[in-house]
């Protein structure tokens, strides 16, 4: 999910080994929090470092006070192991991850999709997933049918099934699934809460932001209410929108965002939260921040609250042989760091002044623009032979050159669909660039044809991306290239 991945030259795999500075791995959330808020957890008795546990105990004061942590819910529940397929024993492992958030943050929100609102790109890329999967599933008869239960089934009948993970092809019976097994973490979390309060400890906050609390007792008639639902409701009101947000990982910014507000409007019961750690695996994470980052800098909010990424990274085939209790990690990135190396190279072809934040911001967009024509949800694979890092090196040339093209990506935040698609005359621009760098390259002179033939339907699709990832959602139209839902579409050449 998320951008293109393509070995070492994918997005993530990129940019980890050119700002090598901005990543770290870590193994919990915890130590991200104390390595970032540079504080040492000391055992008072034995003086060695305190890790974090599952046992249901308060979980240590201190830096936590000052930390929010954003999770992925999709994320949480696609982390349970094909073996694990009693729902307890699923919703055991979601706890302990939920559980391990709190040990590190005083306000954890867990967010989810919401279907009823998904943007119909989204529901376009869903359609084509669904359709491979059906094509690589076995026919095989009614009495041995993938999917053992129907939409609407009760909590019995999903305690007595033996795979839950059988529910998860069929969309409307994962969705009913994961209501369930989150309502089952809600009400543990928050009777352990009670008695961390009951005993005097600031429990903290768990807010769930899209899942529907009823689980199984919603009947089947019913739609889904994913009303936001937390253990504190004055934190949780806090927090609510008033428009419906489809994808957790726009969820997931728009939520840092949410936080940033409540610091600017009131500091004296938010300023104190000084880091902000959004988890989740999806790649395309890495621009949606990044533009926030370029965004922020134009309309800056006040207060300091620092931003980490952590993507989950299950423990290695190598690592689990050598240590079979290998567990896995985290790879934390620092986003206004990578920002900030990101901008040095895109600008390293420019003298003179120091560019303004609407500049910054433009070679934000073309490099996310430049991130989404190479593969991305919205554009399947991408334009025929491109490669991001070829992109990337071709990018300072083409802001030092033509600044005239880079000034029409900041067009992509318009509201205006008509006037938002006046960045693909940038984006265009940026093809040919790119196509000429990569033509003084030994074997990619075919390649490099293809990338200067880009087509209006990739270039309008890529440019949607890029407003969408900067949360300026445009309806997603045969003007923007996109086919009706269901529809099989090919985004090459």
């Amino acid at each position: 999910m998320g951008l293109k991945s393509n070995g070492t030259n994918g997005f993530k795999a990129f940019m980890r080994t050119t700002v090598r500075g901005a990543f770290r791995s870590y193994d919990s959330l915890q130590e991200v929090r104390d390595a970032v808020l540079k504080r040492t957890v000391v055992d008072p008795e034995g003086g060695e470092e305190v890790t974090p546990i599952d046992v249901d105990v308060p979980p240590p004061l201190g830096e936590r006070q000052r930390t929010v942590a954003f999770l992925d819910g999709n994320v949480l529940m696609m982390t349970v192991p094909e073996a694990v397929g009693e729902v307890r024993e699923f919703a055991n492992i979601v706890y302990k991850q939920v559980r391990d958030a709190l040990t590190a943050a005083h306000v954890v929100i867990v967010a989810f999709d919401e279907p009823a609102h998904m943007t119909k790109a989204k529901k376009e890329e869903q359609a084509r997933r669904d359709a491979a999967r059906r094509a690589r599933t076995v026919s095989c008869s009614v009495d041995m049918a993938p999917c053992p239960l129907q939409d609407g089934f009760t909590r019995a009948e999903l305690l007595h099934l033996s795979d839950v993970h059988l529910l998860k092809p069929n969309r409307p019976c994962r969705m009913r699934l994961y209501d369930e097994v989150m309502k089952m973490v809600f009400d543990r979390v928050a009777n352990v809460m009670e008695q961390w309060t009951a005993n005097g400890h600031d429990a903290g906050v768990l807010i769930l932001d899209g899942a529907e609390i009823r689980g199984c007792d919603r009947p089947l008639n019913e739609p889904r209410d994913v009303t936001m639902v937390g253990t504190d409701p004055e934190i949780t009101a806090k927090f609510a929108r008033s428009h419906p947000i489809g994808e957790g990982d726009i969820k997931l910014i728009a939520l840092e965002n949410r936080l940033r507000e409540l610091i600017t409007t009131e500091p004296e019961s938010y300023a104190r939260y000084t880091l902000a750690i959004t988890s989740t695996i999806d790649t395309d994470t890495f621009v949606v921040m990044l533009l926030d980052v370029a965004k922020r800098r134009v309309n800056p909010f006040a207060g300091t609250l620092h931003s980490v990424f952590c993507m989950r990274e299950a423990a290695t085939k190598r690592e689990r042989e050598s240590d079979p209790a290998a567990r896995a990690s985290y790879l934390g990135c620092d986003v206004a760091l990578l920002e900030a190396n990101v901008q040095q190279h895109l600008w390293s072809e420019c003298t003179g002044a120091t560019p303004s934040p609407e500049k910054l911001l433009s070679s934000m967009l073309a490099f996310s623009s430049a991130a989404a024509i190479c593969g991305c949800d919205f554009t399947h694979d991408g334009l025929k032979g491109s490669r991001f890092d070829h992109f990337y090196e071709a990018l300072p040339k083409f802001i030092a050159s033509e600044p005239s093209a880079l000034a029409t990506f900041n067009t992509a935040l318009a509201s205006e669909p008509v006037v938002a698609q006046g960045a693909t005359q940038g984006l265009y621009r940026l093809c040919v660039r790119a196509s000429a760098h990569m033509a003084d390259k030994p074997r990619y002179k075919r390649q490099a044809q293809s990338v200067s033939e880009v087509s209006d339907t990739l270039l309008k699709r890529s440019v949607w991306a890029t407003s969408y990832w900067a949360q300026q959602e445009h309806e997603a139209t045969p003007e923007w290239g996109f086919l009706p839902v269901f529809a099989a579409t090919s985004m090459s050449g």
